[in-house]
């Protein structure tokens, strides 16, 4: 059967081992990172994947890794993460887990029958592009995508997991992980980071330039808790300021709130506000930034401005994709796909060029 997705593009700020607010990395980028996690993937059983101790983090979510498939023609990777998910308002589906640690059928909850080991959670999808330095996430009806999730997971997976025998990790007491190189003339003491914000179309773009000639305003909306006064935060310690009623702090909730802020950002801080802040395509949440055009009661949502695309791709009846089949999907269109970043980075480095001479 034929199921219909969204593709989102992220930036790669940073991948790698650096210095505190070095610029660069020392080691570990994009490429060498995700070598060496299909490595690792590849040499133990699915299980063993969730990078966290559930006994030491009981609050992190489990999040495992159900393959990594290396393209054989280019750099690209395409990753299946699993994770856990207890949420009723969309099926589950749960992965068999043998005796032996191997990896069985994986089956919608409504079917589950036995007493089988299983891991109830839903697939997410990730294309990992170094040549770009670019990862995008796919999302299907039945799949998941958690952009923060991912990145926590690859740092965990490189400072809890991978062997890294040209460097040395050590653990500090708070429990983060430093990486010092093997090199005698080099002593600073490093940390590994993976740093993704949403990919917005270019500041060249016509639709872009207007919307920075029309913007009067900045919509922000959150979901704040008010559970206590001294914990209060953001628009929470506002609301004890301006005494808005029935906002008591004993009242054991969240509220919805919205504020509205003049004005005028230029088509640079309007790309940096999108791809802070805009939402992925397919939430739903209340928080979300928007603008207000010409003074007006109209709002545009920064998601608008996301750079996405659209896949379908063919499941064969399988609540899950196989890595390489989806792969092979992408590389139909891929070109089309990235023609779209790769004259957005030409033009920037054009610009830069023109600036130094």
């Amino acid at each position: 059967m034929l199921q219909s997705g969204y593709i989102n593009f992220f930036n790669v700020n940073k991948c790698g081992i650096y210095r505190n607010f070095g610029p660069e990395p020392k080691g570990l980028e994009l490429i060498d990172t995700f070598s060496r996690i299909k490595a690792w993937k590849d040499s133990r059983n699915f299980e063993a994947t969730n990078p966290w101790d559930p006994k030491v983090n009981r609050n992190k979510t489990a999040c495992y890794c159900h393959e990594v498939y290396k393209a054989p023609d280019s750099d690209d990777f395409l990753l299946v993460l699993w994770k856990s998910d207890a949420d009723s308002s969309a099926p589950l589906y749960g992965i068999e887990v043998n005796p032996d640690g191997s990896v069985g059928k994986t089956i919608s909850q409504a079917k589950a029958k036995g007493n089988k080991k299983m891991v109830w959670g839903r697939p997410c999808y990730y294309w990992i592009v170094p040549e770009l330095q670019l990862v995008a996430s796919i999302k299907f009806e039945n799949s998941r995508t958690d952009s923060a999730m991912f990145q926590d997971w690859v740092k965990g997976c490189v400072d809890l997991r991978l062997p890294l025998p040209e460097f040395k990790k050590t653990t500090t007491e708070k429990g983060f992980t430093r990486i010092e190189l093997q090199d005698e003339e080099d002593k600073f003491r490093y940390h590994f980071n993976f740093d993704l914000t949403l990919k917005s179309i270019s500041t060249a773009s016509a639709e872009l330039q207007d919307l920075a000639r029309r913007v009067t305003h900045i919509v922000r909306r959150e979901t704040v808790s008010i559970r206590t006064v001294d914990k209060r935060q953001g628009f929470a310690r506002l609301f004890k300021r301006f005494e808005v009623p029935y906002i008591s702090a004993e009242d054991d909730a969240s509220r919805k709130v919205e504020i509205k802020i003049e004005a005028k950002p230029t088509v640079a801080e309007l790309k940096e506000i999108i791809e802070n802040y805009a939402e992925s395509h397919e939430s739903e949440k209340w928080e979300n930034v928007g603008f207000v055009i010409d003074n007006t009661s109209r709002v545009v949502w920064a998601s608008k401005f996301r750079l996405t695309d659209k896949i379908t791709a063919e499941d064969n009846n399988k609540p899950i994709f196989n890595a390489e089949k989806l792969y092979a999907t992408i590389l139909h269109n891929r070109d089309r796909y990235l023609d779209p970043i790769r004259k957005e980075l030409a033009m920037k480095n054009a610009l830069q060029e023109a600036e130094n001479a």
